[in-house]
């Protein structure tokens, strides 16, 4: 299970929030216990509402710094800006980190987001419990 911080969670909506109508995505990085530890916004290179890649530089400098800190990359995030809250077969087809949780968060109402979060093991998608604190 994913625990995360209501600070650290609105972070990340916030970001979100920030990118749409585009998608937006980034990391979450926290200890071997799930816990996070930080947020890592990253840009969206393809600049779409219905897609993202991160910006390849940014990630690797996010990894080399979760390295040097001793943590772990727990999740990826996303935003579906106009829904739905789960994950899409490009999701699905691109989810190169099975380690990692994807965390999508609908937009399609602003102002109330959806997050779910999901382990994607191939095509075999398991929807994961997150806990606010």
């Amino acid at each position: 299970m994913l625990t995360i911080k209501r600070p650290f969670l609105n972070q990340m909506l916030n970001h979100l929030q920030a990118c749409y109508p585009l998608e937006g995505c980034g990391l979450l990085a926290g200890d071997e216990a799930g816990t996070v530890t930080a947020v890592y916004p990253i840009d969206n290179i393809l600049q779409s509402p219905t897609a993202y890649e991160m910006d390849p530089q940014q990630q690797i400098q996010v990894m080399l710094t979760l390295e040097a800190a001793d943590w772990q990359m727990l999740a990826i995030y996303h935003s579906h800006p106009q829904g739905p809250e789960q994950p899409s077969t490009t999701d699905i087809a691109q989810a190169y980190y099975p380690e990692a949780l994807h965390i999508i968060v609908s937009l399609r109402e602003q102002t109330v987001p959806v997050v779910r979060a999901f382990q994607i093991l191939g095509q075999e998608v398991i929807e994961q419990k997150i806990k606010i604190t």
